[in-house]
């Protein structure tokens, strides 16, 4: 029986942080206001949960220097951030990093012990790593940054 051979996963750079909040815009106007950040992008998703139910998450990006700011508002329904909020309230939910080959990694670190929380196979996953510390840590496939193509605004202009 061949052993699965695993490896120590080289992350040299925080890509995201991911930031639970209960109101996107108030968040927004505050930071942009009192930090100069900006521009900000926005994404909704809506779709259907387990059940059918209907569950929509709004979100918003901003550069800072190379790591980009990711603002998360559940809106609708039960979502995977839903249970964070309610448990810690507003605040760091996850470190986000990019890399080239999610399957494997993710592969590579489940055989050390860490587990999934939530996925888009191929894309992106959450992971708990069972450890100290209490952050979730969001690995990203690489070839899923997309250039600028949604509303761009700062509040107020």
């Amino acid at each position: 029986m061949e052993s699965k051979r695993t490896h120590q996963l080289q992350l040299k750079t925080v890509d995201q942080i991911g930031i639970v909040v209960r109101d996107i815009d108030k968040v927004i106007a505050s930071w942009t206001q009192l930090f100069g950040i900006g521009p900000w992008r926005f994404r909704d998703i809506s779709g259907k949960d387990a059940e059918g139910r209907p569950v929509k998450v709004r979100l918003a990006f901003a550069p800072l220097g190379p790591v980009t700011l990711e603002l998360i508002q559940p809106v609708e329904g039960r979502v995977f951030h839903s249970g964070f909020l309610e448990a810690h309230g507003e605040g760091l939910h996850h470190l986000g990093f990019y890399v080239d080959d999610i399957e494997g990694e993710v592969a590579n670190l489940l055989a050390q012990g860490a587990r999934v929380l939530s996925e888009a196979p191929g894309r992106y996953a959450y992971l708990d790593t069972g450890g100290a510390g209490g952050v979730i840590f969001e690995l990203i496939r690489r070839a899923v940054i997309e250039p600028v193509t949604e509303e761009v605004s700062r509040p107020g202009t």
